[in-house]
């Protein structure tokens, strides 16, 4: 008993641990899964989230003592109607409830198991509620000892069943408010970019005009003045929406083994020409040790633009941008850095570079690019350091996990 005691209150604390992390909410479903299979001594356990707009549950995550990242990844399209199975009944009812054997139990639905080939003897149920209001459910699968579950395995779940929709309560509105807060900046940042958008169609005017003008005339070289304002001017508004809208949008990293190296060459080439033009050198500096690593090739990309673009933007004449990669394997780290000889910016810009809207390039800038970047990399768990010298140049330095277990 003293045994039982102690093992409890260890739980308790486990738990209680459970509310640094609201922040993430797979993380902290996925803690909460562990432990539930831990402390009810299950082969697994998952979770049935509620969802009111549908009025049904879906497994969100599923795992316990044993790896099951196959059975994991199937069990996420599972959708159970309230009422439905030992699951639907323990929702609609918020009861607990204990199946000893699922072939003998009238309410019991296979529908998860002829999905993910996993077997189901029996498992216990509690439903997750807090201020009255159903969360889902939480549910142990396959007692490991033939006595099956008990009343205390019950009364420990319903322990970890209360503070998990406490905190998963939590997590949700702290992720919806985030959520808010990056539309509310838009929405406050869309008038103050107003004069960006008017100067963007006022470029489209005056290239359609140009090239209305030069097609009359059959004046060749006039066309491809006007066209290449329009393509311009379009090409800016294009990049203007699509940061808005990732900016706006909760997204996760889609993280695949991608060389980056590969995603350097790649923006390497694709400004080259560009820099040419303006007498500016790119120049990679890239590791030989770097091997394939565990990013979102595209979001990546798609940062490290607009980093060397606003560098290609700062220098002059004899410039020069380098693209660095370096990895520091002591701590699990990888540095990518883009630098450059040109302007710099000053201490007090620095300070405002990754708010929404705020640019330094005047009616050039969209104020979006660098919020976009900051907000890919944070998606990361990375972090961007940032050095400058007015008049010196400018160095971002992305530091990424460099082994990720656990994308």
């Amino acid at each position: 008993m003293a045994f039982e005691i102690e093992a409890h209150l260890q739980t308790l604390y486990r738990i209680d641990k459970f509310l640094s992390s609201i922040s993430d909410l797979d993380s902290l479903l996925l803690a909460i899964i562990k432990e539930g299979a831990a402390v009810t001594g299950a082969e697994s356990a998952s979770i049935g989230l509620y969802d009111e707009l549908t009025n049904d549950l879906y497994f969100y995550v599923a795992g316990g003592s044993t790896s099951r990242q196959d059975f994991e990844q199937k069990l996420e399209c599972v959708r159970l109607k309230m009422g439905e199975g030992v699951i639907g009944w323990c929702a609609e009812n918020r009861e607990p409830v204990i199946v000893e054997n699922t072939s003998s139990d009238s309410r019991f639905s296979s529908k998860a198991d002829t999905e993910t080939g996993f077997k189901t003897e029996s498992l216990l149920a509690v439903p997750m509620i807090v201020h009255n209001k159903l969360i889902g459910v939480i549910e142990a699968v396959n007692k490991t000892v033939p006595e099956g579950f008990t009343e205390g395995d019950q009364k420990v779940l319903t322990v970890l069943a209360s503070q998990a929709a406490l905190v998963i309560e939590n997590a949700t509105l702290y992720q919806e408010n985030l959520r808010h807060a990056r539309l509310s900046a838009l929405g406050q940042g869309i008038a103050g970019a107003a004069h960006c958008i008017k100067n963007i169609l006022h470029g489209i005017d005056g290239g359609s005009y140009i090239l209305e003008r030069a097609l009359k005339s059959n004046d060749f070289e006039k066309v491809m003045l006007g066209w290449d304002i329009l393509s311009r001017n379009t090409n800016i508004m294009k990049t203007l929406v699509l940061d808005m809208l990732a900016y706006s949008k909760d997204r996760k990293p889609e993280f695949v083994e991608y060389e980056i190296n590969r995603v350097c060459i790649d923006i390497r080439d694709l400004l080259q020409e560009e820099a040419a033009k303006k007498g500016i050198s790119i120049v990679l500096e890239l590791s030989d040790d770097i091997g394939n690593v565990m990013i979102d090739p595209q979001g990546i990309y798609r940062c490290l633009l607009n980093f060397v673009s606003n560098s290609l933007d700062a220098c002059g004449n004899d410039g020069i941008v380098k693209l660095k990669t370096d990895i520091y394997p002591q701590d699990n780290l990888l540095t990518v850095s883009v630098s450059d000889n040109g302007c710099g910016i000053s201490k007090e810009n620095i300070e405002k570079l990754f708010q929404v809207f705020f640019s330094t390039k005047g009616s050039k800038g969209t104020g979006l690019g660098l919020s976009v970047s900051h907000k890919i990399i944070t998606e990361h768990g990375g972090d961007i350091e940032v050095t400058s010298e007015p008049g010196c140049g400018t160095e971002f330095r992305i530091h990424l996990p460099l082994n990720r277990t656990d994308p």
